[in-house]
């Protein structure tokens, strides 16, 4: 059995690293391409092993057992159904047939907008960013083709849409487990969080509109209806609460089986093009396994453990309490990139930390959820914007200043801490007193 390690503050160095070989060398070079993300990667997880103690084979176990993590995996396998779904899909035109469905129905202004609610509306009904941006990047980028538009403002707009669902989402597992460290009831939850929230999205709306402003005017070209039924059936299945594997591999299908009525391919551009849709993710499951078993590290090394003990060691009011809470989650979001993960380690001392306080569990929920989707949204090496640039050909980095609806998070969670937002009822003040 492994003792647990202090906490560490050097064990953060290898993130460091990582952040400065990605970032930094895409500002130097103008080129975000110029360094590649993996290698950046690789040496931060070769920094950490050489800072972990223990022999070479115990290190390479927990890097395994990082990576093999079980969100981590259904992560990958995610994103490689993504791929497979959105190679079929573009076989056969659907992405083309989209956009120009789009075109016809949409003025120029609205188009962003429009890829905003409706990732939400998927993201909300299958609870999973990461799977709604693989299913609408492709999307995004098919309208930047078509109209000439900003190409990381499309995807940032996925992005933005795909965090609000996810933030709310009753089958999302950052809510699942937002609700079940603070041992708090999911409408509840909902209810807070939502009230919370909507501003941001509306205002997001509405900016979107305003950026994007009149358009080029395009002219919809022709297209098959019938074209559109992979990515309708998507949204269907996704909105009738279907799990988003099935709802891709549904989507697959029916990609192939139209594919091959109309003539677009047989049997074996069929499996030709599902291998080069997968082919197509397989940078950023990589990555995706690397940063796994990076995190494993950095947590083991006591890194984490660092975190929680800084940020909540001065805490000395309710709103303080709070503030440090949304702290928390976040750093530690910063730290593994994921926010799942961020919350099942922050959650419990949120909990002690607002039974000390008398703070709603209602409240403290949705406060871990909300920063750790704000933060999730806007760090260039999610999954989440690591997908959406792999999908629309561009880099992370580049979605970060259209990315509106992460950033008002943050705005709209300090408010409501600001404000005490739920304001208690006289009735409820009487049964507290």
């Amino acid at each position: 059995m492994e003792t647990t390690i202090s906490p560490n503050k050097w064990a953060l160095l290898p993130l460091l690293v990582f952040l400065v070989l990605f970032i930094g060398a895409g500002v130097w070079y103008d080129d975000f391409y110029k360094f590649p993300v993996l290698i950046a990667a690789l040496i931060a997880l070769i920094v950490a092993a050489i800072m972990t103690k223990g022999s070479v084979t115990q290190t390479v176990e927990r890097i395994a057992l990082g990576a093999g993590n079980p969100d981590i995996l259904v992560m990958v396998f995610i994103f490689l159904l993504a791929g497979i779904f959105s190679g079929t899909a573009n076989a056969i035109g659907a992405v083309d047939a989209t956009v120009n469905a789009a075109l016809t129905f949409l003025p120029p202004s609205l188009l962003m907008s429009g890829l905003f609610v409706i990732a939400a509306f998927i993201s909300m009904a299958m609870g999973t960013s990461t799977g709604t941006i693989a299913a609408l990047a492709p999307i995004a980028l098919g309208v930047h083709e078509e109209t000439g538009a900003n190409v990381a403002l499309a995807a940032a707009s996925v992005v933005g849409g795909a965090m609000f669902g996810d933030n709310l989402s009753f089958i999302s597992d950052t809510t699942i487990a937002a609700v079940r460290t603070q041992k708090t009831n999911m409408r509840d939850k909902f209810r807070t969080n939502f009230w919370i929230v909507l501003p941001a999205a509306i205002v997001t709306v509405i900016a979107l509109a305003f950026v994007s402003g009149a358009g080029e005017v395009v002219d919809a070209k022709a297209f098959e209806w019938y074209k559109l039924v992979p990515y309708l059936a998507v949204i269907i299945l996704a909105l009738f609460g279907m799990n988003v594997i099935l709802v891709l591999l549904s989507g697959t299908v029916l990609a192939g089986v139209i594919g091959m009525l109309d003539g677009s391919f047989g049997l074996s551009g069929f499996t030709q093009a599902m291998a080069e849709g997968l082919m197509g993710m397989a940078e950023i499951s990589i990555l995706t396994l690397l940063m796994g078993g990076l995190v494993a590290l950095i947590t083991y090394n006591g890194g984490i453990s660092y975190l929680k003990e800084r940020l909540t060691r001065r805490v000395s009011s309710k709103k303080g309490a709070e503030f440090s809470m949304a702290a928390l989650v976040s750093a530690t979001n910063v730290s593994t990139a994921n926010n799942t993960i961020s919350i099942l380690v922050a959650g419990p001392i949120a909990a002690e930390i607002a039974d000390s306080y008398g703070i709603e569990r209602k409240k403290s929920a949705s406060i871990l959820d909300i920063f750790s989707c704000g933060v999730q949204g806007i760090i260039p090496y999610g999954a989440q914007l690591l997908i959406a640039a792999e999908l629309t050909k561009t880099a992370s980095p580049e979605l970060i200043p259209y990315l509106f609806y992460p950033f008002l998070l943050f705005i709209c969670g300090a408010v409501a801490i600001l404000i005490g937002f739920p304001l208690k009822s006289a009735s409820e003040e009487e049964k507290v007193a």
